[in-house]
């Protein structure tokens, strides 16, 4: 989803990366670029009713530079799932003695704090959200995303305690707390006409929390825990 319909919140910036240069930085003001404008379409008109022609000519740039930057057309749309990785790897590079488990609990609960789009419900993710329900393509692809984090998490959990990366445990814990969270904030969605958006926040922690105790008792006893 586009920076400015998913309210992207600035992550610190890493002191020891290399400084963007100019070319970087048009780079990711094109790709921003049409990843607004894809998002505007697909909202106002539905995600089945736009092409990537309409798209290149809404950004006024060619089909090609499109799809110089996204390889399908659902990626217009999704276009987060990178950040979402980095965020749980960074948690666990960064945990000290926390174990695995505990730090990315304390990640989400810091994102809530954050008020970080990926925790946070707003008329405008509603809206997002709406354009997903709409369409079977992205119905689907959501659950490919979702599938695929719970595999990276897994991943990244296991490599985090330097055990084998298709590790059976890890990738129950990820499939656990991947899914606290698609149901927590399918909640939160849910619930956020009717309740205020502070009882939204902790209807949402509250399930992730639970979501979070089952992951520590199915690591009970393993170096996730």
């Amino acid at each position: 989803m586009s920076e400015s319909n998913r309210e992207r919140e600035r992550r610190p910036s890493d002191p020891t990366a290399r400084p963007e240069g100019l070319r970087e930085r048009k780079k990711r003001a094109t790709r921003q670029l049409i990843s607004n404008i894809a998002t505007k379409l697909f909202t106002e008109r539905g995600f089945e009713h736009v092409t990537i022609d309409d798209v290149a000519a809404a950004a006024n740039v060619s089909k090609m530079t499109v799809f110089n930057y996204f390889s399908r057309k659902e990626d217009l749309f999704f276009d987060r799932s990178d950040e979402a990785q980095t965020l749980v790897h960074d948690a666990l590079v960064s945990r000290g003695r926390r174990s695995p488990v505990a730090a990315l609990r304390a990640l989400v609960h810091e994102l809530v704090e954050q008020r970080h789009a990926f925790v946070t419900v707003t008329p405008g993710v509603s809206g997002f959200w709406k354009v997903v329900a709409d369409s079977p393509a992205l119905r689907a692809h959501t659950r490919e995303l979702s599938e695929e984090l719970e595999r990276d998490v897994g991943r990244m959990l296991a490599e985090s305690v330097g055990a084998p990366a298709g590790d059976p445990v890890a990738r129950l814990v990820a499939a656990l707390m991947v899914g606290a969270w698609r149901v927590a904030f399918r909640e939160a969605l849910r619930g956020q006409r009717s309740a205020s958006a502070a009882a939204t926040r902790q209807g949402f922690l509250e399930l992730i929390d639970r979501g979070f105790t089952a992951a520590s008792a199915a690591a009970r006893g393993s170096p996730y825990a």
